[in-house]
């Protein structure tokens, strides 16, 4: 039963905003409703097998990282909360409720996956992530043929994009950004099976050979496909900053495995984007408003976006030095925000967010917990590259860990102009897959 509370959870994702609720003035989530439901089931389950709760949460490789980032969250809330009404305190600790399921979403997938799944059964649930990719690139597809102009959606709270493909999530920004994370795990699957079977040398003959012995040739048109497929939808979002999510990964894999291929596609786009008038204006638009930003009398201006940015991120930048040490307290934000300012839920940047709510310690905690994210998987990763001989099973998930650790590059870059690392969609799939990569081998 938790297995397929797994794959609700994963596949709701495909509802995004049409599984939203408001209530007296709010709104929740299916997921807000079904993760905890999914909790519940987890620990009968360990009840039920005469163990201890405690020690099944113990065993998460991250759990009590997690559990001090999320004390130190509802501690700048409980410090906040001198001064909130009550209403205005539960609604803040409603997204720390919120996170918190969403955290202890890894800790359940790592505990099912680790005492009943095998390897194969972990690239099982990798491949049903993919297809929930595919599934919102081609959702996007149709909404930007039927539905393109967002404009009337304005008077509910959403920004009225023109021309972007949204899908169901309805922002180009957050959808992209898991676009770009899913490119780089498949990027980092292709690289490392190419490498152990190379497909790409002067050698013919040795490249017909490898293709036919190692390479299904039905999968690898799919998965060429999938990718293309993936691509095209990042770059129909046009968002700079999935882009920058996308190309710093890519090209990190690309100096590592593919160095010849990485120079033809770079030469091929920078060739056919004057046929994108809307991806040059896009890209020149970032480029100016970067220049605009950086020098005192420059002659060119921020755009509309970058300049609602800049501002939001000025008064982060002044709430933060206001409360330093314990931060205004967690999902307050919309409470100090002026009304000129968009996003109300926080601020354009997932770390400066979190400075200025839960103050430099809840920030140092937060950081923490990602860096032992990545080391956990650095280690995971040897130990699947150790076993890549045995199964092929162990290649796939070799690659998808690789894929993971380079994402962390362009995950981090654009978490400075996007709030990507508090969005329930996104951080889902994180934490899923974390919990997924890093549960035993069997």
């Amino acid at each position: 039963m938790v297995y397929y509370g797994i794959l609700i959870a994963l596949l709701s994702t495909l509802f995004g905003q049409f599984f939203r609720f408001e209530i007296s003035g709010g709104a929740f989530l299916f997921l807000d409703l079904f993760l905890p439901a999914l909790f519940l089931v987890w620990c009968l389950k360990i009840l039920l097998q005469k163990k201890n709760i405690w020690k099944a949460l113990k065993q998460y490789p991250l759990f009590f990282e997690g559990l001090i980032v999320l004390v130190l969250f509802f501690i700048s809330l409980l410090l906040s909360g001198v001064y909130l009404s009550l209403s205005d305190f539960l609604i803040s600790g409603f997204y720390l409720f919120r996170y918190t399921f969403l955290f202890l979403f890894s800790v359940i997938v790592y505990s099912e996956y680790s005492a009943y799944k095998t390897d194969k059964d972990k690239i099982s649930l990798l491949t049903v992530i993919v297809s929930i990719a595919v599934t919102l690139s081609i959702l996007g597809f149709i909404q930007l043929y039927i539905y393109p102009d967002f404009g009337a959606m304005a008077e509910k709270g959403w920004d009225p994009h023109i021309g972007r493909l949204l899908s169901t999530w309805f922002d180009p920004n957050f959808l992209g950004s898991f676009f770009s994370f899913i490119l780089a795990i498949l990027a980092g699957i292709f690289g490392v099976y190419t490498k152990q079977y190379p497909i790409f040398s002067w050698n013919i003959t040795d490249n017909k050979k490898n293709f036919l012995t190692h390479y299904n040739k039905n999968i690898t048109l799919i998965f060429i496909l999938i990718t293309i497929v993936l691509l095209l939808a990042l770059l129909l979002t046009y968002s700079r900053s999935a882009l920058l999510a996308f190309v710093l990964p890519a090209f990190f894999l690309g100096i590592i495995y593919f160095r010849g291929l990485l120079l033809t596609l770079s030469l091929a786009i920078i060739l056919l984007l004057p046929f994108s008038p809307r991806a040059t204006e896009r890209i020149t638009d970032g480029i100016n408003s970067a220049i605009s930003l950086t020098e005192k009398d420059s002659m060119f201006v921020p755009d509309p976006t970058a300049r609602l940015r800049v501002e939001n991120m000025q008064q982060g930048v002044s709430l933060s030095a206001e409360n330093f040490w314990t931060g205004i307290g967690f999902n307050t934000i919309r409470l100090y925000k002026t009304k000129n300012i968009h996003s109300s839920g926080g601020f354009d940047s997932s770390l400066l967010t979190t400075l200025v709510t839960s103050g430099i310690f809840g920030l140092i905690a937060f950081l923490f917990f990602y860096f032992r994210l990545g080391i956990k998987l650095l280690w995971k990763a040897r130990e699947y590259k150790n076993s890549t001989n045995e199964t092929k099973h162990s290649t796939i998930l070799y690659g998808a860990t690789v894929g993971f650790l380079a994402s962390f590059l362009g995950i981090f870059a654009q978490s400075f102009f996007i709030n990507s690392l508090y969005y329930s969609f996104f951080i889902l799939f994180i934490f899923g897959i974390s919990g997924l990569l890093l549960s035993k081998n069997k």
